[in-house]
């Protein structure tokens, strides 16, 4: 008998089985599962997993028993400068054992963040970038025939039907394409840390791929959107990374959601080693929030920072968000949860 592992996890069709799943594999979700209720939807999310630490955080996300968990970016930490990306390679390893040992049976979706990509703040010009896109997708058993094999990116789309009412996830890649960072003039300084914002319009974060791929998408009628960015999207008055980097293309975002014609639009972002809430009011009373999680078990003493567009102070210590739709009221419920699945942050999403 060979020496294999085994790990057990729901596959959700339209009714329950349960497979056993070889360890070359990790547990990633079927987008036609049926949920735990008819009328509603939980979805887990979170970033910033250290595969190297104990993760007790987990004990809490399993008792939460979400039908879907969102691993938003540094799913491992695994930083690279060689070719034969050593490091990544033993940081998978390591997780799969991690994910396996802990027997979690909800499935995942995923996208990758600097870290796991290959290399911190890394964009568009990292050399190894294909061949950690396919350790990326061998680690999460994305299938063979997925588009994310073949198109260039790992930016996809998730739509799920509550009811009557149709949920569209929209998950992009803020890594393959982006441009290089401007580093700051005062490195250190507030709002100017380590970088600070390029107007060069000809730059990109998306690459006019995705953004084609994303105009389509995104006109779509449906009832709930999430969009799901690595990087914070909303949040200005701080010098790392985030969509204000390049204020053409958070402009551009913006304008696409505000043209798509949803009251409000939720967007998730990770990468930031705190969880808060931000809130932009756009065209005819429409609103965009955002709700950052990090990290699922890499916090560290942090000061407080300017966020002009942030709802209350950011959360340092782990955290993990949960998104509740109801189909009935017409309204996603969205937390951010503590170690000990205590909600220290929330706000409403209401359509």
């Amino acid at each position: 008998m060979s020496n294999l592992y085994f790990l057990k996890f729901r596959i959700l069709l339209p009714y329950s089985l349960i497979v056993f799943v070889s360890c070359n594999t990790t547990p990633r979700t079927n987008t036609t599962f049926q949920l735990k209720k008819s009328n509603q939807i939980k979805i887990g999310f979170g970033s910033c997993l250290k595969q190297d630490k104990s993760m007790p955080i987990f004990e809490s996300i399993k008792e939460d028993n979400f039908d879907l968990f969102l691993m938003i970016g540094d799913n491992v930490y695994g930083d690279s400068e060689t070719r034969n990306l050593k490091e990544l390679k033993l940081a998978y390893k390591k997780q799969k054992d991690n994910f396996e040992m802990m027997e979690l049976d909800f499935p995942f979706e995923a996208i990758w963040d600097d870290h796991d990509y290959g290399m911190n703040d890394a964009g568009k010009d990292y050399p190894y970038k294909e061949i950690s896109k396919e350790l990326f997708l061998n680690f999460w058993n994305i299938p063979l025939d997925d588009i994310r094999r073949s198109r260039e990116g790992l930016y996809f789309d998730l739509t799920y039907e509550i009811d009557y009412k149709t949920l569209q996830i929209l998950i992009l890649d803020t890594r393959t394409f982006r441009d290089t960072l401007m580093p700051s003039d005062d490195i250190g300084a507030p709002g100017k840390e380590r970088y600070i914002p390029n107007n060069d319009s000809s730059l990109t974060i998306l690459g006019e791929n995705q953004w084609n791929w994303l105009r389509k998408k995104i006109i779509k009628p449906v009832d709930f959107r999430i969009i799901v960015s690595s990087i914070q999207f909303l949040s200005i008055g701080h010098g790392w990374e985030s969509w204000n980097n390049f204020p053409h293309e958070r402009i551009r975002l913006i304008d696409l959601i505000d043209n798509a014609n949803l009251d409000h639009t939720l967007v998730i972002s990770g990468d930031r080693h705190r969880g808060g809430i931000y809130q932009l009011k756009i065209g005819n009373g429409r609103i965009i929030s955002e709700m950052t999680s990090s990290s699922l078990n890499a916090s560290f003493p942090n000061k407080e920072e300017y966020g002009p567009l942030r709802i209350g102070s950011t959360y340092l210590e782990e955290n993990y968000g949960a998104i509740l739709i109801h189909s009935i009221d017409n309204s996603m419920s969205v937390s951010l949860k503590n170690i000990n699945g205590n909600i220290v942050k929330s706000l409403t999403v209401e359509n």
